[in-house]
């Protein structure tokens, strides 16, 4: 018989680096793809709450909006520094951009990971929902007779009626 003293240990010095190293990469793509997913939940979120309030004006959306936005990412992305948020606000559309990046892990001898910072940054656009005229008209009137205000300063006036039936 052959003596094979030594040979587990020659194994084990091959196959535990590489079974060390699919660990340690899982654990990376893992953290990559759930901040991605995160990035990815905040946005949608964000642009749900800021498509669902039609009545307020451009700069009112774009800070609610990006509030729930920053609400949602914060203290739940991993190894990230705080993403830069991006919100604007046309007529029809409301458009959101995250600029975010994590660091990639060094790997020695491998050229598979040759950029030092992988991007998370993404972007989307809802469609803004609109009211017609006529339509605010009347429920700025039925807010204004729903909280019995004796105040008419901010109830719509006969120009805002009658621009809304043309």
């Amino acid at each position: 018989m052959m003596n094979n003293k030594g040979m587990m240990t020659i194994e084990a010095c091959v196959i535990i680096p590489i079974i060390i190293f699919m660990t340690i990469m899982i654990l990376w793509i893992g953290m990559l793809s759930y901040n991605r997913n995160a990035i990815n939940s905040a946005i949608s979120v964000g642009l749900t709450f800021g498509a669902s309030v039609p009545e307020k004006d451009n700069e009112e959306i774009i800070e609610c909006v990006k509030n729930k936005t920053e609400e949602l990412l914060t203290d739940r992305l991993v190894l990230v520094e705080d993403p830069e948020i991006n919100v604007t606000v046309s007529y029809g559309t409301i458009k959101t951009e995250i600029t975010a990046s994590m660091e990639s892990p060094p790997v020695p001898g491998m050229d598979v990971f040759k950029s030092e910072v992988w991007d998370l940054g993404q972007q989307k656009e809802v469609k803004r929902i609109r009211c017609s005229r006529l339509i605010r008209t009347f429920n700025r009137v039925e807010r204004f007779m729903e909280q019995g205000l004796s105040d008419t300063s901010g109830m719509p006036d006969e120009s805002d009626m009658s621009g809304a039936l043309e």
